[in-house]
This record gives C-alpha cells, sequence and structure tokens, in this order.
C-alpha cells in the first residue's frame, strides 16, 4: 500500500464503523450518504441503489440505513449477475415452468430489484429483521418494485414457495457477522450457515435442480465451500471492478443444485461482460476482507 493510500482507508475504516455502530439502525442524512458514496466507493455518485445514486436519494426519498450503506449489494453488480445468469441459461436446456427469483435475506432488495427487471421474473424476497424489512419495503415501494417482500424467517418463505422451473434462482447472502475474521470467509459459520440455506432449499424443492448464487468476499476459509459442494456443480465465478480505496470486493459463485454428485466441470471466472476465461474447477476464492 502506498503511503498515500493509509488515510483514505482510515477514514473509510472510521465511517464503516459508525455506519455499523451508532448509525446502524439511523437513516443517512443526504450529506452522509454522500460521504459514505466519497469514502466507500470513490465518488457520491457510485453509491448507487436502485439505480439512484447517492446524491439524488434524499430528493427521491430513499432511505438508507447506516449498515444498510455497508452491507448491500450496490450497482452495477446485480446487472452484471443477470448476465451472468442469462448468459448460463443460453446453454442450458429448455425447462417447462415460469421460472421465479427467491432473495432469502432481502436487506435493501436491490439484487432482487434488478433481477427483476433484467430477467423479466417474479422476485419473492424475505427479511426477518424488523428495521431493514420496513426500510426496504418503503424503498422498493417507492420506486414501484415488483419484488414481493415478506417480513419473515428464509425458511417460511421456501415453504411457500414448491419449485416452479429448473431455470428457478436463489440468491444466497446471509449475514457474514462473525463468520468473518482474519482468516477470511467461513461459509460454515455465517448466521445462518452457507450449508444449512441450501439443504432447506433443497427439501423445499424436492431436489428439483435450480441455479444459486453465492456471495462471499474475495478471501474464503480454505474448504468452507467444499461443505455443501457435493451435489452442486460450480458454473462460474463473477469478480465485479471493486470499489476503492480497499480494492478488493465480493465474489459472486453460480451454482447448479442437482440431485446427484456432479462430474467435474470447467468453471468461468468472470471479471466483467468481455473478461472471461476457462479455468481448472474451483472450490477456494482469492483474499480478501469483508464487503
Amino acid at each position: 500500500m502506498h503511503a498515500s493510500e493509509e488515510p483514505a482507508r482510515a477514514d473509510y475504516f472510521a465511517l464503516r464503523d459508525r455506519l455499523l455502530g451508532p448509525l446502524r439502525n439511523r437513516f443517512l442524512t443526504a450529506d452522509q450518504l454522500c460521504e459514505a458514496g466519497r469514502l466507500m466507493c470513490g465518488r457520491p455518485e457510485s453509491l448507487s441503489l436502485y439505480g439512484i445514486p447517492a446524491p439524488e436519494m434524499a430528493a427521491r426519498e430513499i432511505r438508507i440505513l447506516g449498515r444498510t450503506a455497508v452491507e448491500c449489494t450496490k450497482d452495477p453488480h446485480p446487472v452484471a449477475i443477470a448476465s451472468v445468469i442469462a448468459d448460463i441459461e443460453a446453454i442450458t436446456p429448455g425447462a417447462d415452468g415460469e421460472a421465479m427469483v427467491v432473495d432469502l435475506f432481502c436487506g435493501s432488495g436491490n439484487i432482487g430489484h434488478h433481477l427483476g427487471r433484467c430477467l423479466g421474473r417474479p422476485v419473492y424476497a424475505s427479511e426477518l429483521d424488523p428495521v431493514v424489512y420496513e426500510a426496504g419495503r418503503r424503498n422498493l415501494d417507492r420506486i414501484g418494485s415488483t419484488v414481493r417482500l415478506r417480513h419473515a424467517d428464509y425458511r417460511d418463505l421456501l415453504g411457500a414457495l414448491p419449485a416452479r422451473s429448473e431455470r428457478d434462482v436463489y440468491i444466497v447472502e446471509p449475514s457474514w457477522g462473525r463468520a468473518f475474521t482474519s482468516k477470511g470467509l467461513d461459509l460454515t459459520r455465517t448466521s445462518p450457515s452457507v450449508p444449512e440455506i441450501i439443504e432447506h432449499i433443497q427439501r423445499s424443492r424436492d431436489h428439483v435442480p435450480c441455479l444459486v448464487v453465492v456471495e462471499t468476499s474475495d478471501r474464503v476459509v480454505r474448504g468452507s465451500l467444499d461443505t455443501w459442494c457435493g451435489n452442486a456443480v460450480h458454473l462460474r465465478t463473477l469478480v465485479p471492478k471493486p470499489f476503492p480505496p480497499h480494492r478488493t470486493g465480493s465474489r459472486f459463485h453460480f451454482y447448479r443444485l442437482s440431485e446427484s454428485r456432479p462430474r467435474a466441470v470447467r468453471v468461468m471466472e468472470d471479471n466483467g461482460p468481455n473478461a472471461r476465461q476457462p479455468r481448472a474447477q474451483a472450490t477456494e476464492a482469492g483474499d480478501s476482507e469483508h464487503r
């Protein structure tokens, strides 16, 4: 790290501590949103949700909690996720039934909102935290989103949604909490754990195949991606361009859940719309920090 970068990183982490601490469940002011965009994303306009940049959120009556500014999946990542899903499905045999998107840990609802628009599918979402639910529901209503958000545990949502198609897509982004340490993100210790979530998805679908998108940091505890991959084919990992100043970011792993243990497959790592390179089957991401 260059010496000139150290103050920016220090400011970033100081802001992050405030957003996850005293500002955790408070709506950010217009100035705070712009500060968050500048320090977390390089410039105020890069903190964008629902296609609305931070400097315009107050005027559009979009209210963002401190914790959501840190934890949300920001534009344009959801659009990139939709593009990868469309690419995968273009080489997947057709399936009967109207496919759906299921966002199990909705948060801001930004992923579900964009996937619904880009893929033209109904989106069903759940959020258990009452404060996050109310804020997310209000914002989604404000922008006229078609996301159908329930204040419920993800297991209750799964119980109400039997399989519709083999092209159904499930978004898995549980709270990282204590699962993220200096050693990386341990998917067996998220709340709830990723293996537990996958088990509930399969049970709700009676093991009908589907696509699952799992978000991680780019540093994953060795072996924690292997704990639930026995009946899943790793199709691709999306590596979006990271926001400054930390130059690290999220990874989005695309899996085909099937009923039986798969053969080895070639995996595509996607560093952008025109930067895909084949590589050997992967079970680990690289090194990084919390999203």
